[in-house]
């Protein structure tokens, strides 16, 4: 028999709480991805959206005429957003050691890697690598230092982007941004458009 899983701190917050009443909650496509895809002139192609949580986003880039996998280490969330939208594939999975047997062409995290501890950052790396065809574009939302305070995710600056990703991803674009919250603006964030390297 298969050992049951240990529940983490994200299944029981999926277990207990309403997903509508969640901080990150928006139910609309973030902003930032919004103007991103639309600048680019982005209509097709495969997104994964990581961390998916809610299921929100993914739902809203399958009604956009994506083809759309979302996953999220809490089973609860999945469980959630599976009754979203039969159009997204949800699956439990840990971005840290993915098992997804596909690339994409596309990947959107909003809101997972600053939850990520620094000494874990290279392995996120690997895994985003692993995930995102040659060429594919990564877009990342995440904490920017400039949110005060020292509650929640880690606060993430410009040069930790760089110093993170620059090995691997050529980062075509760092805005400041928000977390766009259902009752307003939320916190300091940074919107990152990044290619992942063809290899030579």
């Amino acid at each position: 028999m298969p050992r049951k899983r240990k529940l983490t701190y994200w299944d029981i917050l999926y277990r207990d709480t309403r997903v509508e009443d969640l901080p990150w909650f928006y139910k609309d496509l973030d902003p930032d991805l919004d103007r991103a895809l639309e600048e680019r002139d982005i209509t097709r192609g495969s997104f994964l959206d990581i961390c998916t949580g809610p299921g929100t986003q993914a739902v809203q880039l399958a009604n956009r005429g994506f083809s759309v996998t979302g996953t999220d280490i809490a089973v609860f969330a999945i469980e959630k957003a599976k009754g979203l939208s039969s159009d997204v594939k949800f699956v439990q999975d840990d971005m840290l050691n993915p098992k997804l047997g596909k690339r994409f062409d596309f990947i959107f995290d909003r809101g997972c890697f600053h939850t990520v501890p620094p000494t874990k950052r290279k392995q996120y790396v690997r895994s985003v690598k692993k995930l995102l065809r040659d060429g594919g574009l990564l877009f990342l939302k995440c904490f920017s230092t400039k949110e005060p305070g020292t509650w929640g995710p880690y606060r993430i600056s410009k040069e930790n982007i760089v110093d993170t990703f620059s090995n691997d991803f050529d980062i075509e674009r760092i805005r400041e941004a928000r977390f766009s919250r259902t009752d307003g603006p939320g916190a300091h964030a940074w919107f990152i458009e990044m290619r992942k390297r063809k290899p030579k």
